[in-house]
Protein backbone atom coordinates (compact mmCIF):
# COMPACT_ATOMS: atom_id res chain seq x y z
CA UNK A 1 0.00 0.00 0.00
CA UNK A 2 1.48 3.48 -1.03
CA UNK A 3 -0.97 5.81 -0.57
CA UNK A 4 -4.37 5.96 1.77
CA UNK A 5 -5.97 8.65 1.38
CA UNK A 6 -9.68 10.06 2.79
CA UNK A 7 -11.72 12.98 2.50
CA UNK A 8 -14.12 14.17 5.01
CA UNK A 9 -17.77 15.01 3.93
CA UNK A 10 -18.36 18.59 4.67
CA UNK A 11 -22.01 18.77 2.94
CA UNK A 12 -23.80 18.14 6.25
CA UNK A 13 -22.00 20.82 7.97
CA UNK A 14 -22.71 22.97 5.04
CA UNK A 15 -25.97 22.24 4.57
CA UNK A 16 -26.69 22.81 8.75
CA UNK A 17 -24.88 25.99 8.28
CA UNK A 18 -26.66 27.52 5.19
CA UNK A 19 -30.18 26.41 7.09
CA UNK A 20 -29.06 28.31 10.06
CA UNK A 21 -28.03 31.27 8.23
CA UNK A 22 -31.90 31.31 5.99
CA UNK A 23 -34.07 31.10 9.34
CA UNK A 24 -31.96 33.79 10.62
CA UNK A 25 -31.80 36.43 7.84
CA UNK A 26 -35.90 34.93 7.22
CA UNK A 27 -36.55 36.07 11.16
CA UNK A 28 -34.68 39.14 10.60
CA UNK A 29 -36.36 40.06 7.75
CA UNK A 30 -40.15 39.41 9.15
CA UNK A 31 -39.35 40.85 12.87
CA UNK A 32 -37.10 43.90 11.61
CA UNK A 33 -40.08 46.05 13.22
CA UNK A 34 -40.17 44.56 16.39
CA UNK A 35 -42.00 47.38 18.35
CA UNK A 36 -41.76 47.96 22.03
CA UNK A 37 -38.93 46.74 23.80
CA UNK A 38 -39.37 43.47 25.29
CA UNK A 39 -41.73 42.29 23.13
CA UNK A 40 -42.56 38.41 21.52
CA UNK A 41 -41.17 40.27 17.81
CA UNK A 42 -38.22 42.19 19.35
CA UNK A 43 -37.15 38.01 20.97
CA UNK A 44 -37.90 36.97 17.49
CA UNK A 45 -35.66 39.73 15.70
CA UNK A 46 -32.62 38.71 18.44
CA UNK A 47 -33.20 35.03 17.69
CA UNK A 48 -33.09 35.85 14.28
CA UNK A 49 -29.63 37.74 14.74
CA UNK A 50 -27.97 35.00 16.57
CA UNK A 51 -29.16 32.50 14.35
CA UNK A 52 -27.38 34.40 11.04
CA UNK A 53 -24.45 34.84 13.24
CA UNK A 54 -24.02 31.30 14.04
CA UNK A 55 -24.75 30.47 10.56
CA UNK A 56 -22.30 32.72 8.93
CA UNK A 57 -19.46 31.94 10.89
CA UNK A 58 -19.74 28.21 10.93
CA UNK A 59 -20.44 28.16 6.98
CA UNK A 60 -17.06 30.51 6.85
CA UNK A 61 -14.87 27.54 8.36
CA UNK A 62 -17.19 24.37 7.40
CA UNK A 63 -14.94 22.76 4.39
CA UNK A 64 -13.20 19.71 3.13
CA UNK A 65 -10.44 17.58 4.98
CA UNK A 66 -8.33 15.30 3.63
CA UNK A 67 -5.56 13.08 5.20
CA UNK A 68 -3.10 11.25 2.94
CA UNK A 69 -0.94 8.46 4.66
CA UNK A 70 1.72 7.95 2.25
CA UNK A 71 3.81 5.14 2.95
CA UNK A 72 6.93 5.78 0.15
CA UNK A 73 7.26 9.10 1.92
CA UNK A 74 6.69 8.25 4.84
CA UNK A 75 4.55 11.26 6.50
CA UNK A 76 0.90 11.96 6.70
CA UNK A 77 -0.89 14.83 5.25
CA UNK A 78 -3.22 16.94 6.35
CA UNK A 79 -5.18 19.34 4.02
CA UNK A 80 -7.64 21.70 5.27
CA UNK A 81 -9.91 23.44 2.82
CA UNK A 82 -12.03 26.18 4.10
CA UNK A 83 -13.95 29.03 2.88
CA UNK A 84 -11.54 31.26 4.27
CA UNK A 85 -7.61 29.55 3.28
CA UNK A 86 -6.38 26.39 2.90
CA UNK A 87 -4.04 24.89 5.08
CA UNK A 88 -1.45 21.76 5.35
CA UNK A 89 -0.26 20.36 7.94
CA UNK A 90 2.87 17.04 7.29
CA UNK A 91 3.85 14.88 9.86
CA UNK A 92 6.76 12.26 9.82
CA UNK A 93 6.36 8.51 10.56
CA UNK A 94 9.06 9.12 12.81
CA UNK A 95 7.24 12.33 14.61
CA UNK A 96 4.39 9.81 15.92
CA UNK A 97 5.04 8.20 19.09
CA UNK A 98 1.90 6.43 19.40
CA UNK A 99 -1.66 6.16 17.87
CA UNK A 100 -5.08 6.04 20.06
CA UNK A 101 -8.35 5.61 19.31
CA UNK A 102 -10.56 8.95 20.94
CA UNK A 103 -14.13 10.26 21.12
CA UNK A 104 -16.14 12.85 21.15
CA UNK A 105 -19.19 12.59 23.52
CA UNK A 106 -22.05 14.49 24.95
CA UNK A 107 -22.04 15.32 28.57
CA UNK A 108 -24.66 12.11 29.11
CA UNK A 109 -21.32 9.68 27.55
CA UNK A 110 -23.20 8.80 24.99
CA UNK A 111 -20.50 8.73 21.35
CA UNK A 112 -21.15 11.24 18.71
CA UNK A 113 -17.64 10.30 16.92
CA UNK A 114 -14.42 7.94 16.79
CA UNK A 115 -11.35 9.86 15.58
CA UNK A 116 -7.37 8.57 15.68
CA UNK A 117 -5.60 10.71 17.74
CA UNK A 118 -1.64 10.46 17.53
CA UNK A 119 0.73 11.14 19.92
CA UNK A 120 3.51 13.19 18.79
CA UNK A 121 7.50 13.42 19.75
CA UNK A 122 7.19 17.11 21.02
CA UNK A 123 4.43 15.91 23.44
CA UNK A 124 1.22 17.47 21.30
CA UNK A 125 -1.71 15.27 20.74
CA UNK A 126 -2.76 15.67 17.27
CA UNK A 127 -6.59 14.50 15.89
CA UNK A 128 -6.51 12.72 12.90
CA UNK A 129 -9.73 12.69 10.82
CA UNK A 130 -10.97 15.16 13.63
CA UNK A 131 -13.75 15.23 15.24
CA UNK A 132 -16.38 17.58 13.89
CA UNK A 133 -15.58 16.68 10.11
CA UNK A 134 -17.86 14.21 8.90
CA UNK A 135 -15.73 11.11 7.91
CA UNK A 136 -17.89 7.94 6.84
CA UNK A 137 -17.52 4.95 9.32
CA UNK A 138 -16.42 7.86 12.13
CA UNK A 139 -19.42 6.35 14.00
CA UNK A 140 -18.82 3.14 14.41
CA UNK A 141 -15.27 2.10 16.83
CA UNK A 142 -14.89 -1.06 14.83
CA UNK A 143 -14.34 0.98 11.63
CA UNK A 144 -12.19 3.59 13.71
CA UNK A 145 -10.09 0.63 15.15
CA UNK A 146 -9.66 -0.43 11.71
CA UNK A 147 -8.06 2.50 10.81
CA UNK A 148 -5.97 2.19 13.82
CA UNK A 149 -4.86 -0.78 13.12
CA UNK A 150 -4.09 0.22 9.10
CA UNK A 151 -2.33 3.33 10.09
CA UNK A 152 0.16 1.37 12.84
CA UNK A 153 0.83 -1.19 10.24
CA UNK A 154 2.07 1.94 8.00
CA UNK A 155 4.48 3.35 10.81
CA UNK A 156 6.06 -0.35 11.56
CA UNK A 157 6.52 -1.49 8.61
CA UNK A 158 7.97 2.12 7.51
CA UNK A 159 10.18 1.73 11.00
CA UNK A 160 11.47 -2.01 10.00
CA UNK A 161 12.36 -0.56 6.32
CA UNK A 162 14.65 2.23 8.15
CA UNK A 163 15.97 0.24 10.72
CA UNK A 164 17.16 -2.69 7.61
CA UNK A 165 18.56 0.07 5.93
Amino acid sequence: MDVWESSSDGRRQTFLSAACLAVGVLLIISLHDFGASGSSRQAGFLLGMVLALLGAASLAVSGRQTVLVDSRKCQISIHDHRLVGHKIRTIAFSEVVDVQVAYLQTRSRQVLQYFLQLQLRNGEAYPLFAPGRVYIGSSDPAIVAGWKTRLTGCLESATADADSR
